[in-house]
């Protein structure tokens, strides 16, 4: 039930702030808009659940963004060892974390709709958790050269560092990093493998993500 709330409570904080959207071309003035947005909603909507405190917002910085991609399922499919970046599509958004005494409180997605900046993504609490649980080692210098990257069908999501790779996916640990070469070999042996079973219903739009 706590989990019911804090989805409908995010479903009612997105559309207060999609209805007063800021388009700009000026990309850290969408971003600290965006975080004042969030802080307002939370100060004012003490009868929804975020599970996440105004003031704790107010105090984080946010740090750089970090480029979010998708994989192309289709290339993992057929994926031939030249590199996990010949699997992904362009980079769709940033995401930057809110961060507070080295901890990330949440974190704001940013996309570039047809030119102009706009917030796209409030408090999601799955990476300000698994940013956290990060080593410290992929979170200096203010998370710069992390990449964040999504694998349909997989559902999984894939943070990459120089030449690790860290994930939960089949129970991983985040703290511990894995070379990504391996990591693909192991994605594509599991894709193939959903492809087979699952493939056409995913084609029909059967399967959810």
């Amino acid at each position: 039930m706590k989990a019911l709330r804090t989805i409908m409570s995010l479903a009612i904080l997105f559309c207060i702030i999609d209805a007063e959207a800021q388009k700009d071309d000026n990309f850290q003035a969408v971003v600290e808009k965006g975080k004042a947005d969030l802080i307002e909603v939370l100060a004012t909507g003490e009868q929804f659940n975020f599970d996440i405190e105004a003031d704790a917002v107010k105090s984080a910085k946010a740090d750089t963004g970090l480029p979010f991609h998708e994989m192309n399922f289709d290339q993992l499919l057929k994926y031939d060892e030249k590199g996990i970046q010949s699997t992904l599509q362009p980079e769709s958004k940033k995401i930057i974390p809110l961060v507070s005494n080295e901890s990330v409180v949440t974190t704001i997605s940013i996309s570039n709709v047809e030119g102009k900046y706009r917030v796209t993504d409030l408090i999601n609490h799955q990476y300000g958790y698994e940013l956290n649980q990060l080593p410290r080692e992929a979170k200096k210098n203010n998370f710069k050269s992390l990449r964040i990257i999504y694998v349909p069908n997989l559902n999984t999501t894939i943070y990459t560092f120089n030449e690790k790779s860290y994930t939960s996916y089949g129970n991983r640990s985040l703290k511990e990093g894995m070379d990504t070469e391996e990591l693909m070999k192991i994605l594509k042996t599991d894709a193939i493998k959903f492809e087979k079973e699952l493939g056409l219903q995913a084609k029909k739009g059967k399967l959810l993500n």
